[in-house]
Order: structure tokens, then C-alpha cells, then sequence
């Protein structure tokens, strides 16, 4: 498993939230040289942390997917707009099915996805009926 600097949990972060972001503009947006970027995305294209353009994390996170059921009478897109906003929500969706939403998240460890979790319950406990969570184990 590759090592993973601060920078490349900056740079990951960075491309999730803009996998079209120039150089230079990811480059201000960690406080780094472009030549550093650059150096530490082919590094990370090398190892396969990076294929395709796609994120590929490996050892440094975890990305989930939180099926969230919501009580009756609940606006479910109100309840998703105010959750899309948060660290580590990538993207909501609204879907048929046993769950009202998806989201997909992104974060460090199960310590930092159950303070997620915790979070969405306490901010809406009266909103959520029920939450389950997978955790991602291979991306294709």
C-alpha cells in the first residue's frame, strides 16, 4: 500500500470536489508549487492511488454509501440540500426503492464516517427514519 502525504490527502480532496481543476488552480488551492502538484499526481498515477483521472483511494480513506430513510411527512429535498453541503458528502441522490437517499460520501477512517453519521442524526433525528451504511470495497 502506498504511503500518502498530507499534500496527496490535499491534492484527492481537491480533485473530488474538481477533477477538472488546472495545475496552477490546484497548486493555490494546497499552498504548493505547480511543480509539486504535478510531481505528487504522477507519483500518485504511478502507484495507483490516481487511474484514469478517476480518485482512486488506497489506504488513506474510505468512501461509503449511506441509504437514508426519511419519516413520513418529511421534505426530502429540503433534508437532502441541507446535508449535500457537509464535509465529506460528495453527492445526494433521491431514489426509488426501501431508502429516500443515497449519499455518497467520502471520508478518512470509520472514526470520521460514524462522526458523519452521528452528525446527520442529530441534526435531523426527527427528519430520519432510518440510515444504512455500506462501505465501498473496490471501485471498477
Amino acid at each position: 500500500m502506498p504511503r500518502i502525504a498530507e499534500i496527496d490527502r490535499a491534492i484527492l480532496a481537491q480533485l473530488r470536489k474538481n477533477g477538472r481543476m488546472s495545475f496552477v488552480e490546484l497548486a493555490k488551492e494546497v499552498g504548493a508549487s505547480e511543480r509539486t502538484v504535478r510531481t505528487h499526481i504522477r507519483t500518485m498515477e504511478e502507484n495507483g492511488t490516481i487511474r484514469g483521472y478517476t480518485v482512486r483511494e488506497s489506504g488513506i480513506g474510505l468512501t461509503a454509501l449511506i441509504r437514508i430513510k426519511v419519516s413520513p411527512g418529511v421534505e426530502i429535498g429540503s433534508f437532502a440540500s441541507e446535508v449535500t453541503g457537509w464535509e465529506g458528502v460528495e453527492i445526494i441522490y433521491e431514489v426509488s426503492g426501501e431508502a429516500d437517499l443515497v449519499a455518497l460520501v467520502h471520508v478518512d477512517d470509520t472514526v470520521a464516517l460514524r462522526s458523519l453519521l452521528d452528525k446527520m442524526w442529530m441534526a435531523a433525528d426527527n427528519e430520519i427514519a432510518s440510515t444504512t451504511t455500506e462501505l465501498v470495497l473496490e471501485q471498477y
